[in-house]
């Protein structure tokens, strides 16, 4: 990618994801408006690892850090991923180099892990594991 081609790409991208922000900041998930339906729950009826993604996304917005919690208890390090991931890449819109975000091998394992287990367990008909479901 050129190096103009490449900036123009980093800042659509970034006018992009604070459009969408904006937009799930906005428009309540939970009331309707234009999002996707998750796969996961529209195939087959269970909850995905991000499902509720977006009410947490509106309700962390919003201030509501304990709605946003009971609507996925990983958003936030989902998020923080995210967030980290993207400010890496846009780096060279402030004059410095892109840089990857390097994990090691240990730590992806054990977030695989974590994040299979969540979804297992937040699936499960547990009455006392029912705090995981997407509420």
């Amino acid at each position: 990618m050129s190096r103009g081609r490449g900036t123009l790409a980093r800042w659509a991208t970034l006018a992009g994801v604070a459009g969408a922000t904006a937009y799930v900041g906005l428009a309540d998930p939970s009331r309707g408006g234009v999002y996707p339906v998750c796969p996961s729950r529209l195939l087959f009826g269970t909850d995905c690892p991000a499902c509720g993604g977006l009410r947490g996304t509106h309700d962390l917005l919003r201030g509501d850090i304990g709605q946003a919690l009971d609507h996925n208890l990983l958003l936030p390090g989902f998020l923080t991923v995210l967030g980290v991931v993207l400010a890496l890449w846009l780096l060279p819109l402030v004059g410095r180099r892109a840089r990857t975000l390097s994990v090691p091998r240990w730590a992806t394992i054990g977030i695989v892990a974590l994040v299979v287990a969540f979804t297992v367990a937040r699936n499960l008909p547990v009455a006392s594991l029912q705090f995981l479901a997407s509420g």
